[in-house]
């Protein structure tokens, strides 16, 4: 993770990995047959250990718009505290197809399209606008390409649920309650994240 957190090794090798890793090459081959294997196999268990960590925040939510909008908040702020992490994270061969995090977007949009609250004919699509949405704010902040970030966080959030369907009113409230909400529960989200070493 330390070694392509930084966009100037985004050409390391299984050398570079196995010396930083401080193991030899065949305990590499024993659990990986490439290095993309690795990468993903990390890239997962990056993705899903955030989502984990986030459930005492998130999972006690019960509207989707809201869940979405606290979600999307958490990883956002997440890369504004730790660069490290979100280094790693926005490189986008890393984004698993099946992990614990789109689990629960899945969930969300379903619930939130069957309550009426999003409106979108594809799935994949809404899921790949969220996440995708979120990836992008998150390496727009690793590389400070924002001068006021919590205006941006603000920004990407409102546009990704109505990109979905919700209505300007609604978009506007979950936004303004995944803002206060997390303001609430900084220590408990604080504690919660596994941070940089």
């Amino acid at each position: 993770m330390d070694l392509f957190s930084e966009r100037k090794n985004l050409s390391a090798s299984i050398e570079d990995i196995v010396e930083a890793a401080q193991i030899s090459r065949g305990t590499f081959y024993k659990y990986f047959s490439s290095l993309d294997d690795a990468f993903v196999a990390l890239g997962r268990e990056v993705t899903d250990q955030m989502t984990i960590d986030i459930l005492p925040v998130y999972d006690v939510l019960t509207d989707p718009v809201q869940r979405i909008s606290t979600g999307m908040r958490l990883f956002l702020t997440r890369a504004l505290i730790d660069r490290r992490w979100a280094g790693f994270v926005v490189r986008a061969e890393l984004i698993p197809h099946e992990s614990v995090l789109l689990e629960y977007i899945y969930g969300d949009l379903r619930i939130g399209a069957a309550q009426a609250q999003l409106d979108f004919s594809d799935l994949q699509a809404a899921a790949d606008s969220v996440m995708g949405a979120t990836v992008e704010g998150m390496r727009t902040i690793m590389l400070d390409r924002t001068t006021d970030a919590f205006a941006y966080i603000d920004d990407v959030i409102r546009i990704t649920l109505r990109g979905v369907g919700v209505p300007k009113q609604k978009a506007e409230s979950a936004n303004a309650f995944s803002r206060t909400y997390l303001a609430s529960q900084a220590d408990a989200v604080a504690r919660g994240w596994s941070l940089p070493r």
